[in-house]
């Protein structure tokens, strides 16, 4: 495990009291991540998108059997070139070839192996370099400081599931208060607002489903919500309820970002607009129709495409992604204009789940990155009732009574008390009459 990853995962895992000292005396900015992160920061804005695709699909071709096997002495020399004969791939071809996709000699020793979340049936495997983060959070940061955010302490409800005796972690280097987003009930929702007034954290970065959850209860209960700054939403689609209730109500600004698991390309949205604005130095963002014929024009919905500018230990090139959205030009007051995208659509959607007691988790939460996924073939969620989850699953030959006792821990931690969790083995999981999948059917 890099250090990177220790600080992630195992440091929150200290006791609350050290890990706060720590934290105070944290107020270093940009320099608690390093070198490599501030001198990227610096220089990120003069990154050339073109030049980087060319040069990537180049290396690629050169060093990495996939591309090399198909593509044999090809050169790219322009972006047109790139275009016409460079052809798409998604996630089954990866699959199919995922060896091939790994460059010449790769030094594992400076690599993570990841997973997708799984909102597309199985998960894919993917290869990132362990300093990942300079370039994700440089373009993070960059996005979140036109709303005020300075490397301030944030509070944060995404996928973490804490043991009973704590209301919350501390991670002090990534400046994180960590609750437990499986645990949210009216009682807990306070312990999680006194929380935050107690230690003046003003930015809650949340799933939207965790983060409106919350808030609600916080509102019927008649908490004083004006101290929140900025609402940070990532992993699931802003629905329009969430946005009136948090932007409208609540008088709380909100900052969505779309990303995804292979880290290819990256949009967030500006002060000024609900459009996403794409981050061209981050990754190549192409669109294209169910015909794989690019689009260029504003209004037509097609799916994301993106090349990766960063990962050479595992470059996917020409990517489709399973999202879509359609172009929409963006001209802020902020000076920030070009390209933008309307709501991200696609694997965000239709992720909501309802607790025995009418609270809400989502899809997303429930995702089960690590070595589960390699013993399964697929996964689906049913729910025909609130309280209710149907756990549809395809084991493979790594699959053991072990797995089915974790899975059957973990979801039963997630629904909650009286809580009815039903997991069946299946062959094949269901598919919509469009041929597309969708990870939860809800009848609720």
């Amino acid at each position: 495990m890099g250090i990177a990853d220790y600080i992630k995962t195992k440091l929150p895992e200290l006791p609350n009291w050290f890990n706060l000292i720590l934290l105070r005396a944290n107020v270093f900015g940009p320099w608690v991540y390093g070198s490599s992160y501030r001198k990227f920061f610096k220089e990120l804005r003069a990154i050339d998108p073109e030049k980087y695709v060319i040069d990537m699909t180049n290396y690629a071709i050169e060093h990495v059997p996939y591309y090399r096997k198909r593509y044999g002495n090809l050169s790219i020399k322009s972006i047109e070139e790139f275009q016409q004969k460079i052809a798409f791939i998604d996630k089954n071809e990866v699959m199919q070839h995922w060896d091939d996709f790994c460059v010449d000699g790769i030094d594992w020793s400076k690599c993570i192996v990841g997973t997708t979340g799984g909102t597309s049936g199985k998960p894919l495997k993917i290869v990132q370099p362990q300093n990942r983060y300079v370039q994700s959070l440089a373009f993070w940061h960059k996005e979140m400081m036109a709303y005020g955010w300075n490397y301030h302490t944030r509070g944060v409800i995404r996928n973490h599931k804490l043991p009973p005796d704590r209301v919350y972690s501390i991670n002090p280097i990534l400046k994180e208060v960590i609750f437990d987003a499986f645990r949210m009930t009216a009682s807990y929702a306070k312990d999680v607002y006194n929380t935050l007034r107690r230690m003046k954290v003003c930015y809650l970065h949340a799933y939207p489903s965790a983060a409106y959850q919350f808030l609600k209860y916080c509102y019927n209960q008649n908490l004083d919500l004006s101290f929140l700054k900025l609402c940070i939403l990532a992993s699931e689609a802003v629905t329009s309820e969430q946005r009136y209730f948090i932007e409208s109500q609540l008088r709380v600004p909100i900052y969505a970002m779309y990303g995804h698991s292979e880290k290819l390309v990256m949009a967030g949205t500006c002060p000024d607009c609900n459009s996403y604005h794409i981050e061209e130095q981050y990754g190549y963002w192409e669109l294209v129709n169910e015909d794989n014929v690019l689009i260029q024009t504003e209004g037509i919905k097609g799916e994301i495409v993106g090349t990766t500018f960063y990962n050479y230990y595992f470059p996917l090139i020409r990517y489709k992604t399973g999202d879509y959205t359609s172009y929409k030009e963006v001209h802020c007051f902020d000076g920030a204009s070009g390209r933008g995208v309307c709501e991200i659509i696609g694997h965000w959607t239709r992720s909501v789940i309802y607790r025995a007691d009418g609270s809400e988790t989502s899809a997303t939460a429930l995702n089960l990155h690590g070595e589960v996924y390699e013993h399964i073939d697929g996964l689906q969620y049913i729910q025909k009732e609130k309280g209710e989850l149907i756990v549809l699953i395809i084991p493979n030959a790594l699959y053991t009574d072990k797995d089915e006792s974790y899975l059957q821990k973990h979801f039963n931690g997630a629904m909650g008390v009286g809580a009815r969790v039903v997991i069946q083995y299946v062959q094949n999981l269901i598919f919509g009459e469009n041929g597309k999948f969708e990870l939860l059917i809800s009848h609720v």
